[in-house]
């Protein structure tokens, strides 16, 4: 019997043993949400870019999605079915539409992530100005890795 081992990066590394914690308790939430939200994770994804940026039309949201433009318009569609977004005309340019999400979807959302959000800024809030900039700056690089190599795997759709 062949026994398949891979040599883990970061084993005995607290700090990289606490990323992959992070990482593995982030998907655990995002799975309970999309559960309680009743959406698959695609579509979580799409609602947390519309919440924290506001309205986009669904070529920009699949941008940040990484995903093709069809892609994206199954997702709107399926958020707008579900009732978490609606569309509505571009202000400016009658050829675009943006996707916005449905306030009381926004109200849920939140009310699901509230101790997460509040207990992560107390952690933050208790930090001295020279320990908030250490942990910024390696966040920082933790997300340029983390981008890079989303962008090297390519788009799943």
């Amino acid at each position: 019997m062949t026994s398949w081992h891979v040599d883990a990066p970061g084993v005995g590394n607290a700090v990289m043993e606490r990323l992959q914690e992070v990482g593995a308790l982030t998907r655990v939430i995002e799975k309970r949400l999309s559960g309680a939200l009743g959406v698959n994770p695609t579509d979580l994804a799409a609602m947390e870019h519309l919440t924290s940026e506001g309205p986009l039309t669904a070529k920009e949201l699949a941008d940040r999605l990484r995903v093709s433009t069809a892609a994206s318009t199954h997702i709107v569609d399926r958020l707008e079915q579900a009732g978490h977004i609606t569309r509505r005309p571009h202000a400016t340019d009658r050829r675009k539409v943006l996707v916005e999400p449905v306030p009381e979807s926004m109200t849920r959302i939140f009310g699901h992530l509230h101790p997460l959000l509040s207990g992560v800024e107390g952690l933050v809030g208790a930090l001295s100005p020279g320990e908030r900039d250490v942990v910024e700056n390696f966040l920082a690089g933790v997300v340029r890795i983390y981008a890079g190599t989303a962008d090297s795997l390519g788009s799943t759709s």
